[in-house]
C-alpha cells in the first residue's frame, strides 16, 4: 500500500499580515480573550520571523525570554529581540540553547516585537517567570493541536471575508498547518525580497550552523548570547527583510 504524503501550504505573506490584523481587532474587541491572542500572535510572528517549523516555538524559553526582553537589544540602529529555544532538537545530543534574534519589526511591518512583549505581559501577570513560553496558567506547555486550531479558525474567518487573499476553492483545515506554513511561507518571501540565499540558509540550517561552530549542550544562557553577538547582523538580515 502506497502512503500519501502532504506538505503544508506556505503561509504568504498577505495571509500573514491580514491575520495579525485581524488578531488586533480581537484585541481590541474581544479583551477577555487577551491571553489567547497573545499566544497566537506571538507565535506567529517567531513561526514566520525566524522560520521556523512549529513545534521548534514550543520550546521558547520563558526565563530566557524575560532576560532578554528586559534589555534594549539594537544593532545597527536596528532594534531586535532575542528568542531563546531551549530543549532537545533533531540531529543534535543533549538540550541547549539555541538563540534567535529577531527584527523588531519587518520590512513589511510585521511587528515581532510587539507581539513577544504582549506574550511576556500575559505570562507576568501569571506570575510565570520559569518553564515554556507558551504555557496555561499552571505553566503547562500549550498543545500545538489547539495552537493549529486556534490558527485555522481565523484563517478559515480570513478566507470568508477576503477570497482575494485565500481562495475558495483552499479547504483551510487540510491545506494549512502549523507544521510548515510559516517556515515554508517565510523562505517564499524572503526570496520573493531578494534575501541572499546564504542568507536564508544560514537561517533555515541553524543546527548545522551551531554544530560547525562547536557548541557544547547546558552552556549559560550569558555564553550562547557572547559566541552569537558577532553574527547578530547577519541573522538580521532574514528577518528584518521580511
Amino acid at each position: 500500500m502506497g502512503q500519501e504524503t502532504h506538505q503544508d501550504l506556505a503561509l504568504s505573506i498577505d495571509v500573514l499580515m491580514a491575520l495579525l490584523r485581524l488578531l488586533e481587532d480581537q484585541w481590541v474587541s474581544r479583551p477577555e480573550q487577551r491571553d489567547t491572542l497573545s499566544f497566537v500572535g506571538a507565535f506567529s510572528v517567531i513561526a514566520f520571523g525566524g522560520s521556523f517549523r512549529g513545534n521548534e516555538v514550543f520550546h521558547t524559553d520563558l526565563f530566557g525570554l524575560l532576560k532578554y526582553n528586559s534589555m534594549s537589544l539594537v544593532e545597527g540602529g536596528q532594534s531586535y529581540v532575542i528568542i531563546p529555544l531551549l530543549g532537545r532538537f533533531k540531529n543534535k545530543d543533549g538540550e541547549r540553547y539555541h538563540l534567535a534574534p529577531l527584527a523588531f519589526e519587518t520590512a513589511s511591518g510585521i511587528r515581532i516585537g510587539h507581539w513577544v512583549e504582549r506574550l511576556v505581559l500575559t505570562k507576568k501577570a501569571h506570575l510565570h517567570n520559569k518553564g515554556p513560553a507558551f504555557s496555561d496558567k499552571q505553566g503547562r506547555r500549550l498543545s500545538s493541536a489547539w495552537m493549529e486550531m486556534e490558527i485555522l479558525d481565523r484563517l478559515h474567518q480570513l478566507q470568508s471575508e477576503h477570497p482575494d487573499i485565500i481562495p475558495k476553492d483552499i479547504n483551510v483545515y487540510e491545506e494549512y498547518g502549523i507544521s510548515r506554513s510559516f517556515r515554508r511561507g517565510a523562505t517564499t518571501h524572503a526570496r520573493n525580497q531578494r534575501v541572499a540565499e546564504n542568507d536564508i540558509n544560514l537561517i533555515n540550517r541553524w543546527r548545522q550552523v551551531e554544530g560547525a561552530q562547536g557548541r557544547r549542550p547546558k552552556l549559560r544562557m550569558q555564553d550562547h548570547y557572547s559566541e552569537i553577538r558577532q553574527m547578530v547582523p547577519s541573522l538580521l538580515r532574514f528577518s528584518s527583510a521580511l
